[in-house]
């Protein structure tokens, strides 16, 4: 067995992957059935829909549960579990085609898995492989998914990142979770670069500090109009 069929055994073992694949096939059947081109969805309604629905639910299906801790890191989900940390992205396009560079929390994760080894403490020569065998070698997982915009099957892939800023493969180990490989479904959008350059997409973006303020009664003692508060759907 090697280091993926390892973490892919402890994060089992430890009740993470059934919840988390059953959330994300949900999720994607749910942004298909609510999916309507006619009142204006389109890719990057779809894509966002599922970015901020696997984030919000897979923080409450996660949270309390013992051994496993969950939080939001760069406004996306992240899991973790016996020494494993878990990130979600969307595929662009084939399972070799997803690139770790397009920001910092991306690339993190395949920059620690590349190492050589990994540290207990900044002071390597006071606690020399203090959490060998506590800290897996390669901690990092991600899970790579996709899914039909008009019939919401999901696919999704379980892999070890690797930094491939210098070429080869973007893991050091990949495996389909499940779906079909050949699904051709609707990622995330990137925001756009003239030069070609790829970009943060929508799930790496800011979600900015909105604030807010009372409206002003109208004349007859209503709301003022467009003061409505719109459904969340």
């Amino acid at each position: 067995m090697g280091l993926l069929g390892d973490a892919v055994a402890v994060l089992d073992e430890r009740g993470v992957l059934e919840p988390l694949g059953g959330l994300v096939r949900q999720v994607y059947r749910r942004a298909a059935d609510r999916h309507e081109p006619e009142l204006g969805d389109d890719a990057m309604s779809f894509g966002t829909t599922v970015w901020r629905n696997l984030t919000n639910l897979g923080k409450a299906t996660f949270d309390g549960i013992d051994g496993v801790r969950v939080r939001v890191e760069d406004n996306s989900l992240e899991i973790l579990c016996a020494g494993y940390v878990v990130r979600l992205y969307s595929l662009q396009a084939g399972i070799e085609s997803i690139r770790w560079e397009g920001s910092e929390a991306r690339l993190g994760g395949a920059v620690e898995n590349s190492r050589d080894r990994q540290l207990a403490f900044d002071d390597e020569e006071q606690f020399p492989g203090v959490f060998s065998g506590v800290v897996p070698p390669k901690r990092h997982v991600r899970v790579a998914h996709t899914g039909d915009i008009t019939t919401g099957e999901a696919t999704a892939y379980l892999g070890l990142p690797r930094d491939n800023r210098d070429g080869g493969s973007p893991w050091f180990e990949v495996m389909l979770w499940f779906g079909d490989a050949t699904t051709v479904g609707t990622p995330l959008p990137a925001v756009g670069d003239p030069a070609g350059v790829p970009g943060q997409r929508h799930d790496e973006l800011v979600i900015p500090e909105l604030s807010i303020e009372s409206l002003p009664p109208s004349p007859a003692g209503g709301r003022t109009a467009g003061g409505s508060v719109g459904r969340w759907a």
